[in-house]
């Protein structure tokens, strides 16, 4: 009998299209579980059992409470998002007004933080440039809604909705992926405590997605339709739609990890906040991502 998972992510956006084939082309299954997608559920799901896997960039920083555990990757940069300008603003010194998702609260302030480093690629400061910024109650198809009634002057959009503002004639302004990768990019995350009581399903589980992730780069053609079928509701509903937004962000897709990087992230996350630093071990279980890439071939 198949054992039932859930797996949070915070929308059904076509950056998670890996974890929509695993379910969709029966990798899962193959490992004997029985996937399902839960949206707007990250860390506290994860953390209550409410979910038992979690995808996303910002769940990363719950690394110094220590109640998540990362044991593959996903992508190797947070989010797809670029600043879209309307048409007749010809530059970011022209903006007044940028429509940022997530609200008021941590999701809000880390799209805050997406902004300002994208205006820094321009030498601008936020706060210096006296930049409204419009932190709505949604996300991208809210964002796109709303420039579309005139409100504001620009957004920072994902997947499909950049591709719409670009064939609309708004203005790509810079992206994240501009100005460096996130030390941690998108991963798949669980709580400690399922790696004690479950291993064999946290290994099925990165089996399953070793083996997604190699499908997904060489059968484009079926990794389309799989999005067209998850994405349809968050605006990819053809197979035109669909091909644009591979090629924008399937090239990050990834589930090896950078240590390194994550070390880093640790210490200097660490010293942000005033608190000692936390081994990168304590935070990582790489041994089923070791067995999956080492056995991919036989999967």
């Amino acid at each position: 009998m198949a054992t039932p998972i859930l797996i949070g992510a915070p929308r059904p956006s076509p950056f998670f299209t890996p974890l929509f084939v695993a379910i969709d082309r029966g990798f899962f299954a193959e490992q004997g579980l029985d996937a399902r997608m839960s949206y707007k559920k990250g860390r506290d799901a994860l953390a209550s059992g409410e979910i038992d896997f979690a995808s996303g960039g910002s769940i990363y920083q719950q690394y110094l409470s220590g109640d998540v555990t990362m044991i593959c990757g996903h992508a190797t940069r947070e989010t797809s998002h670029v600043l879209m300008l309307r048409p007749e603003i010809e530059s970011v010194a022209g903006l007044e007004h940028v429509l940022l998702p997530g609200g008021s609260g941590p999701r809000g302030d880390m799209f805050m933080e997406e902004l300002r480093k994208i205006l820094a690629i321009y030498g601008m400061d936020l706060e210096e440039s006296r930049i409204e910024t419009g932190r709505i109650e949604g996300s991208h198809p809210e964002q796109w809604k709303m420039l579309q009634e005139g409100i504001g002057d620009a957004a920072t959009l994902g997947a499909p909705y950049c591709i719409f503002a670009a064939r609309s004639g708004y203005r790509n302004a810079g992206s994240a992926a501009e100005y460096g990768q996130s030390a941690t990019g998108s991963g798949i995350y669980v709580a400690p405590e399922s790696i004690r009581k479950d291993p064999e399903v946290v290994r099925g589980f990165v089996r399953a997605y070793a083996k997604t992730m190699r499908y997904c780069a060489t059968h484009p053609t079926e990794t389309l339709e799989t999005m067209v079928r998850y994405a349809n509701d968050w605006g990819v509903d053809d197979e035109v739609i669909a091909k644009a937004v591979y090629d924008e962000v399937a090239p990050y897709w990834r589930i090896e990890l950078d240590v390194a990087a994550l070390r880093e992230m640790l210490e200097s996350g660490a010293q942000e906040l005033g608190q000692p630093t936390r081994p990168v071990e304590a935070f990582l279980e790489t041994r089923f991502l070791d067995e999956a890439l080492a056995g991919l071939d036989a999967l």
